[in-house]
């Protein structure tokens, strides 16, 4: 999950999401972050200019806290194609962190389900994406 999920694709597409932003793509993006209420997560409030300042140094920590945010932040900061794969890669994280399965053949059917998604509008979005080290774990 950190080396995949949070410093792989998580990574990525947070690195792209920043470097399109103008000076005011990126002072919209820093006082989104900031001004968003984290309690009801359990979490401290982002510093949204060190998130978007620091995005090429982040920590897989940061990296699980934009994962949940990014859908709020970024969804006029980006093109349509780039949006629906970071929904998508939103909506399969949730998956990756169970601390338990119950039921194991409904979750593998429903993970799978959110693979194909999410590689389906990444390649959508590019397919230059799939040069990267991390998709082909996702791909075999």
């Amino acid at each position: 999950i950190l080396h995949v999920i949070l410093l792989g694709f998580a990574k990525y597409f947070w690195r792209d999401a920043v470097s399109r932003q103008s000076a005011a793509g990126k002072e919209t993006l820093k006082a989104r972050l900031s001004s968003l209420d984290m309690s009801g997560l359990g979490l401290s409030s982002i510093q949204g200019a060190t998130f978007v300042q620091y995005a090429k140094s982040l920590t897989g920590r940061d990296f699980r806290v934009i994962l949940q945010v990014a859908p709020i932040v970024l969804y006029d900061l980006i093109p349509p194609e780039a949006y629906e794969a970071w929904l998508a890669l939103c909506r399969l994280c949730p998956l990756v962190f169970q601390p338990e399965i119950p039921d194991t053949g409904s979750y593998l059917s429903a993970l799978q389900d959110a693979i194909d998604d999410f590689l389906a509008a990444t390649a959508l979005w590019t397919t230059q994406w799939f040069n990267k080290p991390k998709f082909h774990l996702l791909l075999i």
